[in-house]
């Protein structure tokens, strides 16, 4: 069997441990306190879980954050008995919280590992995981986990349907053959489907498809990158003008690519697949990635970023990079009004300053400093802090810059060095994760008061400005370490 597969008996045993929490919450006299971790997985699950406990005149307080060290002081006045953590790890979660008998704790993470060196009374606590059904990680997010526990709450939790996809997306639950969701996520899919809740088509896979106009979805397309089209306005109109595709409606507005003709929509495709083509080095599984399946959330409005579900993720990352928790939030639970639009306003600014460190980057190759093993782009004026996490995604998963060994990309700021990382792949097969390098670092005091923020695939962190050679050689003699066949960094 697959780890793509859904063996019958385990899920149902998931699906029952999900309605088992359902009925401790339904039967709970007390408000209920969510603690996620900033991520658009554990943001939609957030969104569901607070949409029913709100069915039933539930009070429910909900904390995002990017960094586990300060939960126990957010919470230390809090004089509420439930707690739901969505999205960590066992050494992340408050210890001195875990281990008050006063307090329930329930635990959801589609991935969490039971670690029983810590002394906490594991027993006492709900764990929603699919680890705990020997389930492969990848079938469901927690969105989805939510979405089973909201299957119990009532009749209509198929509403919540397109939450728990696009937890899939944002946990990359996908074949990587032809991208379609994988798991339970494809049962949820045809419930959602059956409800009319969702459709899923084929078409050209760029963010903005919906509701950005024509040209400025290729303008701001990071992920498929287009040479010479993306950052560049005049460049995107002259190319469409030259496919004969009207950019304008009959009425004077401008057209979405989703509103282009079967015709023109495969003029687009055979132009973007040519320029792609044109690109040296440019892998065709990359290329492949242009036209695929897309999830539309029927119940949103058209031309809205939340009808096209990579759309909405893509509205979530930028949200959460800008630190925008509340309005990610706001969004999910609905809220299509003034703050919905001031968020729109501040991602077109923020995807806008990415696309243009990209074009500079690119056209500047000397940025990249070729180190044995690992790349470096040091501190440029035109650097942001904001767009940094995009602009390295970009680089990485357009293929810019070949992610065969780890790439960090610096920003120096007021005497401190920001460090953006994403790990290889190749690396971390090999059992080599700079995430855990980074963290080694910190327990030997190589790197002091700094807080590694990510995963193991791509994190950040800041160190000060006497530390940054240190560091980077230390790094060297680590990685050299480990390429001579060593798989730690300890014997």
């Amino acid at each position: 069997m697959s780890k793509s597969e859904v063996p019958f008996e385990k899920y149902s045993k998931l699906k029952e441990e999900s309605a088992k929490i359902a009925e401790f919450l339904r039967n709970s006299e007390d408000n209920i306190v969510i603690i996620a971790k900033a991520h658009p997985d554990n943001i939609g699950a957030t969104g569901i879980l607070i949409s029913c406990l709100r069915k039933l005149d539930m009070g429910c307080h909900a904390i995002l954050t990017d960094n586990s060290a300060n939960i126990e002081d957010r919470i230390k006045n809090f004089n509420y008995s439930t707690f739901i953590f969505i999205g960590y790890e066992s050494k992340e979660l408050p210890n001195k919280l875990m281990k008050d008998e006063e307090k329930n704790i329930i635990l959801i993470n589609h991935d969490f590992i039971l670690d029983k060196r810590i002394k906490i009374p594991w027993e006492d606590i709900q764990i929603l995981s699919l680890k705990s059904f020997d389930l492969s990680s990848n079938l469901l997010s927690n969105s989805g986990l939510a979405y089973l526990i909201a299957s119990s709450f009532n009749e209509n939790y198929y509403k919540f349907a397109g939450l728990a996809i696009l937890g899939g997306l944002a946990r990359k639950q996908i074949n990587p053959k032809n991208q379609k969701l994988i798991g339970i996520n494809r049962i949820i899919l045809k419930e959602g489907k059956e409800n009319h809740i969702l459709k899923e088509t084929t078409g050209t896979r760029i963010p903005g498809r919906e509701s950005q106009p024509l040209h400025l979805a290729l303008q701001y397309s990071t992920n498929p990158f287009f040479p010479g089209l993306t950052g560049n306005k005049s460049e995107c109109t002259s190319f469409i003008s030259k496919l004969g595709i009207l950019m304008e409606d009959d009425e004077g507005n401008y057209r979405t690519i989703s509103s282009l003709t079967s015709e023109e929509t495969k003029k687009l495709n055979d132009g973007l697949i040519s320029l792609l083509m044109g690109e040296k080095g440019q892998p065709l599984t990359e290329i492949s990635k242009l036209i695929g399946p897309i999830y539309i959330l029927e119940t949103e409005t058209k031309k809205n970023q939340t009808r096209n579900i990579e759309e909405y993720l893509w509205l979530l990352e930028g949200a959460i990079q800008l630190h925008k928790y509340g309005l990610a939030l706001a969004v999910v639970l609905g809220d299509r009004t003034n703050l919905f639009d001031k968020l729109l306003r501040e991602l077109s600014n923020y995807h806008g300053k990415a696309t243009t460190i990209i074009q500079e980057i690119i056209q500047n190759p000397d940025i990249t400093e070729d180190q044995k093993y690992y790349r470096l782009i040091r501190n440029q004026d035109f650097f942001d802090l904001e767009s940094a996490p995009l602009v390295v995604k970009a680089l990485v998963e357009s293929n810019i810059i070949p992610i065969d060994k780890p790439l960090i990309l610096l920003i120096n700021e007021n005497n401190e060095n920001y460090l953006f990382v994403h790990d290889s792949p190749v690396h971390m097969k090999k059992g080599y994760l700079s995430f855990q390098i980074f963290q080694d670092f910190r327990k030997d005091e190589i790197i002091k008061e700094s807080v590694i923020k990510g995963d193991i695939e791509f994190f950040h962190t800041t160190i000060k400005e006497e530390e940054l050679e240190p560091v980077l050689n230390e790094l060297d003699k680590v990685l050299a370490y480990h390429h001579k066949g060593k798989n730690t960094i300890k014997d």
